[in-house]
């Protein structure tokens, strides 16, 4: 057989499943703001989408040596949540 297509009325698809991130930073000017690119991935480590968080004023200098800050905020702006 063939393969037949068939127009369709629009039908949204469930979108794929964020499993991890990865984050690095992309600027950082010190005393300033650090800028990070987050990308998102699924179980299999396949890169779905990216974005991009910026860090600065009070939260940037509410950092200091602890870089756990970094990651927590960056779960938080993206309105993500750490699997335990």
């Amino acid at each position: 057989m063939n393969n037949i297509q068939v127009d369709v009325n629009d039908f949204t698809l469930d979108a794929p499943v964020v499993a991890k991130i990865e984050m690095e930073v992309m600027e950082m000017v010190l005393d300033s703001h650090v800028t990070m690119s987050v990308h998102y991935l699924n179980a299999n480590g396949n890169l779905l989408d990216n974005k991009i968080v910026r860090i600065e004023g009070d939260e940037y200098n509410a950092w200091g040596d602890d870089d756990s800050y970094i990651t927590n905020l960056v779960l938080t702006k993206l309105g993500l949540t750490k699997t335990v």
